[in-house]
């Protein structure tokens, strides 16, 4: 069941259109990250959903009922949602009255002590009740601000990039913390940030904005392997992107020309086209090999780079070729810088968009 649909959306600040026609539906459970660059739209659509700002045109639903409907159905829907804002303030008081705050004001003092406990047990900070909240670190605030949200126990939780001031210790504690939260209480989770590896790796979804539209979405695998366009393509760092021309077609099989190279490729897309193929889709090869793979382009090693964790090639066939092997691929083939080299690749590894 969806949480959280939204309908022909579309926010206006005066003549400044902010959101366009957004159409969106959340599954209960899940987690989804808004992703995209400074000014896309992420954080307004944020607030829309968190119905601290109503929408231009457009209904805003939470479990089917329009948040619209009345001013007590909005409050009502509010108290079920808990949001953590990229900068959050503590209050000028104990951390024990910070978080307690939401309880309070909704009535439900009803074992208190042992909520705040756990839930302090739980964000990494056991007995900090009695300090004093203005003197917590910039990473210990930001796991307050969560706790705070979390202790009336929401539906929905939104957080707005979360980690976009925090140093790599403080990031890496609070991106283990939002995993544990939505897989152990299965809360909802929305989350905005720019940090595309995030995305990946705290989200079953992201959709990609950019100037308030909703460009794609879907899982981070196929957002990666498939993009729908090259601001996509681009966006996310999809390696092998480039442009061209499809000039012969053959049941589904197609002939794509580029200013250099001629690449082979499935699809049903005719005229002007762009494709990528995945780095580690490519085999390399010192001589010019047998092999099923129906794209062969010879190529020069412009720059080898060692990441750690693999070796990455930069090939000059005329278009530059990213090309990912093994540290124990480039000693047995004993390649260097400006030595020529083969590539292969499947025409199935060609995406066409």
């Amino acid at each position: 069941m969806n949480i959280v649909e939204l309908e022909e959306v579309y926010k206006n600040y005066g003549d400044l259109q902010v959101l366009k026609n957004i159409n969106l539906q959340i599954r209960r459970g899940t987690s989804t990250a808004l992703v995209g660059p400074t000014g896309s739209g992420k954080t307004v659509l944020l607030r829309l959903i968190d119905l601290l700002e109503k929408p231009s045109s457009g209904n805003i639903y939470f479990e089917g009922t329009n948040a619209n409907e009345s001013n007590d159905i909005r409050l009502n829907i509010r108290r079920q949602i808990g949001m953590v804002f990229q900068k959050p303030l503590a209050f000028k008081a104990s951390v024990y009255d910070n978080i307690a705050y939401g309880l309070k004001v909704r009535g439900r003092k009803e074992n208190m002590d042992k909520k705040i406990k756990e839930i302090l047990e739980l964000i990494g900070l056991p007995g900090y009740e009695n300090r004093n909240a203005l003197k917590l670190s910039g990473g210990e605030t930001q796991r307050l601000a969560l706790a705070r949200a979390m202790i009336t126990d929401p539906r929905l939780l939104l957080l707005d990039e979360p980690t976009a001031n925090l140093d790599p210790i403080s990031k890496k504690k609070m991106e283990e913390l939002i995993l544990r939260i939505n897989r152990e209480s299965e809360t909802t989770i929305i989350m905005t940030t720019h940090d595309l590896s995030q995305g990946q790796k705290l989200a079953e979804r992201m959709i990609i904005l950019c100037n308030g539209q909703i460009l794609q979405s879907g899982t981070p695998d196929r957002i990666f392997r498939k993009p729908k366009n090259r601001f996509v393509a681009d966006f996310v760092g999809i390696e092998n992107v480039m442009s061209g021309q499809i000039e012969d077609s053959s049941n589904g099989l197609v002939k794509i020309k580029t200013d250099f190279i001629t690449v082979f490729a499935l699809s049903e897309k005719k005229g002007k086209v762009h494709f990528t193929i995945r780095p580690d889709e490519i085999i390399v090869s010192r001589e010019k090999a047998q092999t099923s793979a129906r794209n062969a382009i010879q190529g020069k090693i412009y720059k080898i780079i060692d990441t750690g964790s693999f070796i990455k090639l930069l090939v000059d066939t005329g278009e530059l070729f990213t090309v990912f092997i093994t540290r124990e691929s480039l000693n047995e083939l004993n390649i260097s810088v400006g030595i020529d080299i083969w590539l292969y690749f499947k025409a199935s590894a060609v995406h066409v968009f």
